[in-house]
């Protein structure tokens, strides 16, 4: 007996599957529901995944990249940010009852991003028991690095009233082996956090390729504070 559901629409098919069993394009298409004559909801949805290159592309698309693609505009485009920034954020709310109390642990709740295309610079503030309380992508760069400031990192942190922080950022490239300019920044954020008495726990790298914390190096020069 041929099946009567075989022709659900995605919206139907959620509500009668559950959301885990759709694909990529389907949820895609459901966000960018309805489409248009000319550029149908499915259709879209396959060509935006194609152009990004999947899931991992489209989420570090900004809205002006997205807009550019034919028949997404910028309602849609908002749309799909939206969508991936609250993925974002319940991934990350999920996280917050684990302690990170070392350069592993950092790594495992950075891991999203490993992956950017960019490199981007992360507070996260934690507890007195290394709990994440708050994250902030406090800038972005390009492939090769980031233009930031002391003063930046530390205005962020003072207004969110952060005691204790690990810093994270990412190597584009794939290798996370911190670099001379990496270590030479580290020392600034550490004599900028003893001024304004925020603890630095650890900076730590992540990459395709792995992770590496600056702490870990024991340089003698970085006075980290005790975890």
């Amino acid at each position: 007996m041929e099946s009567t559901n075989q022709n659900l629409g995605p919206r139907e098919e959620l509500c009668l599957k559950g959301p885990h069993v759709m694909s990529d394009c389907d949820l895609l298409t459901i966000i960018l529901s309805p489409g248009t004559k000319e550029h149908p909801a499915y259709v879209l949805a396959r060509r935006i995944l194609k152009e990004c290159k999947g899931l991992e592309g489209l989420r570090s698309r900004r809205p002006a990249e997205l807009e550019a693609i034919p028949g997404v505009g910028r309602a849609k485009a908002c749309r799909i940010i939206a969508a991936a920034e609250l993925g974002r954020r319940l991934a990350t709310s999920c996280k917050h009852a684990m302690p990170l109390s070392n350069p592993e642990e950092v790594a495992k709740y950075a891991q999203i991003y490993a992956t950017e295309p960019e490199e981007v610079f992360v507070a996260i503030g934690v507890n007195v028991k290394n709990k994440p309380i708050g994250e902030w992508v406090i800038a972005r760069g390009w492939e090769s690095g980031v233009n930031l400031t002391i003063r930046q990192i530390f205005t962020v942190l003072l207004k969110e009233g952060v005691s204790r922080v690990v810093f994270v950022h990412n190597h584009p490239s794939g290798d996370p082996t911190p670099s001379h300019d990496d270590i030479r920044f580290t020392e600034k954020i550490l004599l900028g956090a003893q001024t304004v008495d925020i603890k630095v726990l650890d900076h730590v790298i992540v990459a395709q390729k792995g992770f590496a914390s600056i702490r870990a190096m024991g340089l003698a020069h970085l006075a980290f504070s005790v975890l």
